[in-house]
């Protein structure tokens, strides 16, 4: 089974709905060993974001959506809760807004390279930005990440001092784009089913289960 799905690093939303996917994934693993791979495709919330950090993430969501600060430090409080049920030690409110472009093109490189680097480079790099607080449009912080998924400095800097995998960035956001997609996560399995946003383990596992259903068959 594959699975694809478009994702922003600074959406907290797709880090919960991954590990969401993740523990349903392992549900049935725990039954069956079943041959399933996910896909991260590139989505930016905001492609205009600083790559030098301005604002807070409390500030930030207080402009983008027009609400006061206690109203925006509410609703980060309300997702730093949904994060730390699934046992992350989140700290939205402690994340350091900026822009994510080179973080996808790195993410391309990973995946051109070998699934579980990439699968451990996304997992490192949500990690880096709602639980360590780091800045994601730092290169600096983009190489250590790299070389600690399993990617050779060299080749990650090669990546960073070019234009290098800009191009597959740009096309899988259009194509996000051509499927009318607008918000993330946005999951799509065996590129027939599609499934918008953070949805419960519940909900993952039941999907995934009449999918194998119909392989099977």
């Amino acid at each position: 089974m594959e699975i694809i799905y478009w994702s922003d690093y600074a959406c907290p939303f797709c880090f919960i709905g991954r590990k969401h996917l993740e523990a349903a994934i392992q549900k049935l693993n725990e039954e069956n060993n079943e041959n399933i791979t996910v896909t991260m495709k590139a989505f930016e919330l905001d492609p205009s974001a600083p790559t030098v950090v301005t604002q807070t993430a409390t500030e930030r969501l207080a402009s983008k959506y027009g609400l006061t600060l206690e109203d925006a430090a509410d609703r980060i409080n309300g997702v730093n809760m949904m994060g730390q049920a699934l046992g992350i030690d989140f700290r939205y409110d402690k994340a350091k807004p900026g822009n994510t472009f080179d973080a996808h093109r790195i993410t391309k490189l990973a995946q051109a390279k070998d699934y579980k680097i990439a699968e451990t480079l996304t997992e490192l790099l949500y990690e880096a930005y709602f639980v360590k607080s780091e800045v994601i449009s730092d290169h600096a912080v983009l190489i250590a990440k790299g070389k600690e998924a399993g990617l050779a400095e060299a080749d990650v800097k090669v990546v960073l001092d070019s234009d290098m995998y800009a191009k597959e960035v740009r096309e899988e956001e259009a194509l996000a784009a051509r499927y009318g997609i607008n918000s993330v996560p946005f999951f799509v399995v065996n590129d027939k089913v599609a499934l918008p946003g953070a949805l419960p383990i519940e909900d993952f596992e039941k999907v995934l289960r009449e999918m194998l259903v119909k392989e099977a068959e």
